[in-house]
């Protein structure tokens, strides 16, 4: 502890500013409401939204952004002056007097006006506390503590004085005793540890440095920071950095601005992009307009012409039916009906178009696509009967003509119905009833068609000569589809004799290229040992090939339906060709597993005669089991090498036990030898150095240590560790004169700074 001489400037007030100093409140007001921010408005409401508040007009964002651009350029730096350390001056000391406990301003206890210039920034700093935390502070510097001179204890004293609750956190500086600390109560939740760091780290440095204003903003921020997690928002320097009051305001300008200038050039950005999404959908917005509008006109336009072709349509129906008779004019008419039904609905989904409160645009597209829709199927249905009686009153007005053509064709297809059926009979003694059961019954299908065609042609031969011309077209357009039909019915006898030839042939070639597959697959199956599943597949094709191949060349049933005969080959090659393409896959399979097998297999020998050689130039100092496991090794590497031809999947699975058995029976000997030579060192007090590999090694050459490792009785020595002195009391000692680290005492300064009482302490 050390004294200093008073001076009328030792504590210089800091100025004011534009800050000013809380009103002054009662404690025992501010116990009962720990959330009163005595006259501050917390940050935490600042930033809270008006009730009902959707959001910021772009207006008014600037607004904002220009008041904050000019308070914080407007804002100078604080004017305090720093306060210097307090030195000690020798034999010319004052000592100042000294406090007892009294009552504070707010939450400051300064009776000398120590703090006066940072009275405001410390009632912040403690507001802050108190918004985000359930706890306050007070700030009691004071010269010399008096009643009790203890800092600690005089801290206690003030807090049962100023009836200060358990939230109360009483930060008490001494200057003149250099004397300062946290005191709290017992149930506050920060531990020792975090109090005394806060100590330390936060307020000494400040203390030290004369800023004692600084001090307690610091520890009300870290207090707040430890409770809450959150960062520092009351200005003051945290984490033990020393910020004079020029410097921050420096800072918050810097900083300041550079947020000002950031937030311009966003807003900007964001602007812009509105006005260009804004620009673009209004584009978007003005062509689906523009679309719609021709859609719409379109759609009209259809609906109102395709109406007109309806009504139209019903009359020629009337008109027709007069001419041609109700029978040929029934499908004409059904083909109006429904047309007037497509038209009902698409006036139905226009009626909703054109209602007063419109639908949205893409809605409106889809009922004029609607509409079209409908028109297009009416216009359809009376199109496609209009044309089929325009066709009729072209063959009224031919009718003569058309009629002299028909007797024609009748004529000529009459004569062609006895070769026809001499053909079908030759079919018939030649081919099964099956082969031929698509023409069997053509030639007296045909005949009746024929006696259609002749009936209708009388009929159109009596309305020409009784003058109804439109009758007559009618039967003649009945009596030439019967003649197609006859003409399509005599080809088809053709068609099926020269299909059943060229059959013949076809299965003379289709046996060719089943025996060639035969053969290919005989020889894949042979070439490798198959999974049962392809095995199985192969053979089934094999066997259905040779059944077609044997029904083929059996000349009844191929003679008799040679186009069933041709299936069968047809269908018995796909599945051959199927196994053999699974049979190549296997090969495949099979030569890249015979691939990794002879890589198994190299390393498999390789694993299992190192594994010999190291156990056989080592069996003095190798027990059973590695023994045991080498043999077996050797034993799998055989069979594996036997099963590589045949089945190399089984001799895949060898070869790896052989490596897995070789490599830990090698191991297994490594561990056993090097578990020797440590006892062997341990034994006879060798070093671990070259001559004692030499003599172990030697020791296994002759066999002595047999001997040494199963002969327990005729020497302690011969004991692993047992007796054994080793690094046990002949440890190296350090060379200094001290045996450890110790503590230089408490939180102190060495430099004779200020040094804490409180260390976490409890009241």
């Amino acid at each position: 502890m050390w004294n200093h001489t008073s001076t009328p400037d030792r504590h210089q007030a800091l100025t004011c500013g534009r800050r000013c100093s809380p009103p002054v409140h009662s404690w025992r007001h501010h116990a009962h409401n720990n959330h009163v921010l005595h006259g501050y408005t917390p940050l935490a409401l600042r930033r809270r939204p008006m009730t009902g508040q959707k959001g910021v007009s772009v207006r008014r964002a600037l607004a904002l952004l220009g008041i904050a651009a000019a308070a914080l350029l407007g804002t100078s730096a604080p004017a305090s002056a720093e306060v210097s350390p307090i030195t000690s001056s020798g034999s010319s000391t004052a000592i100042a007097p000294a406090e007892s406990p009294g009552s504070p301003q707010g939450h400051i206890f300064d009776p000398n006006g120590l703090v006066t210039g940072d009275t405001s920034d410390i009632e912040q700093a403690i507001s802050t506390l108190e918004a985000e935390t359930d706890y306050t502070m007070y700030f009691a510097i004071v010269d010399r503590f008096s009643n009790p001179s203890s800092g600690f204890d005089w801290a206690s004293e003030f807090a049962s004085a100023n009836d200060l609750g358990s939230e109360a956190v009483i930060l008490y500086v001494g200057v003149d005793q250099l004397d300062f600390g946290l005191n709290t109560d017992s149930a506050f939740p920060l531990g020792d540890g975090a109090l005394r760091d806060i100590e330390t780290q936060s307020i000494a440095p400040n203390l030290d440095s004369g800023q004692y204003g600084q001090a307690a903003i610091s520890a009300a921020d870290s207090i707040r920071q430890e409770l809450t997690g959150a960062g520092t928002t009351s200005g003051g320097a945290g984490g033990g950095e020393l910020v004079t009051g020029a410097a921050v305001g420096t800072v918050f300008l810097f900083v300041g601005g550079f947020i000002v200038v950031v937030a311009l050039i966003i807003l900007f950005v964001v602007l812009s992009a509105r006005r260009k999404k804004k620009k673009g959908q209004q584009a978007t917005e003005a062509e689906q307009k523009a679309q719609l509008q021709q859609l719409a006109q379109r759609a009209a336009g259809e609906l109102v012409r395709v109406d007109n072709l309806v009504n139209s349509a019903d009359q020629e129906v009337s008109f027709a039916e007069a001419q041609f008779g109700p029978e040929p004019v029934a499908e004409y008419r059904a083909a109006v009906a429904d047309a007037r039904e497509q038209l009902r609905r698409a006036f139905g989904v226009q009626g909703q178009y054109l209602d007063t409160e419109p639908e949205p645009l893409p809605a409106q597209m889809q009922m004029n696509e609607a509409i079209l829709g409908f028109v297009n199927l009416a216009e359809q249905r009376v199109a496609e009967q209009a044309a089929r009686f325009e066709k009729l009153r072209d063959m009224e007005r031919n009718a003569p003509e058309l009629l002299r053509q028909v007797r024609g064709e009748l004529d000529r297809l009459e004569g062609q119905m006895q070769g026809a059926e001499s053909q079908l009979t030759a079919l018939r003694a030649r081919y099964s009833p099956q082969a031929l059961s698509t023409v069997d019954d053509s030639t007296s299908h045909a005949r009746e068609l024929l006696a259609l065609a002749r009936t209708e042609t009388q009929n159109a031969d009596s309305g020409l000569r009784e003058g109804r011309t439109g009758p007559a077209a009618v039967d003649i357009g009945d009596a030439q589809l019967a003649l197609s039909q006859v003409t399509s019915v005599l080809g088809s006898i053709g068609a099926a004799a020269s299909d059943l030839e060229n059959a013949e042939q076809l299965i003379r070639q289709e046996i060719g290229e089943l025996e060639a597959g035969l053969a290919r697959s005989t020889q894949l199956v042979q070439q490798a040992s198959l999974q049962p599943d392809v095995a199985a597949a192969a053979a089934a094709a094999q066997a259905t090939a040779q059944e077609a191949i044997a029904r083929a060349r059996s000349g009844s049933a191929s003679a008799a339906d040679p186009l069933r005969t041709l299936g069968g080959l047809r269908e018995a090659d796909e599945a051959l060709d199927a196994a053999i393409a699974s049979l190549l896959q296997e090969h495949e399979r099979l030569a890249g597993l015979r691939r990794q097998l002879d890589v198994a297999l190299a390393q498999a020998r390789s694993a299992v005669t190192g594994g010999l050689q190291f156990i056989d130039a080592r069996r003095g100092a190798v027990e059973s089991e590695p023994r045991a496991r080498i043999q077996q090794a050797e034993t799998e590497l055989r069979t594996a090498e036997q099963l590589a031809a045949t089945q190399p999947e089984e001799a895949m699975q060898r070869a790896k036990s052989a490596i897995s058995l070789a490599e830990r029976a090698t191991e297994q000997a490594r561990s056993q030898v090097q578990m020797q030579r440590s006892g062997y060192e341990q034994s006879w007090g060798v070093s671990s150095g070259s001559n004692s590999n030499s003599s172990f090694n030697s020791g296994l050459l002759g066999g002595i240590l047999g001997g040494l490792i199963s002969n327990s009785g005729s020497s302690s020595r011969s004991s692993w560790g047992g007796g054994s002195s080793w690094g046990g009391g002949s440890g190296r000692r350090s060379g200094g004169g001290s045996s450890g680290f110790r503590s230089s005492g408490g939180f102190r300064s060495s430099g004779g700074g200020f040094r804490s009482s409180g260390g976490g302490r409890r009241r």
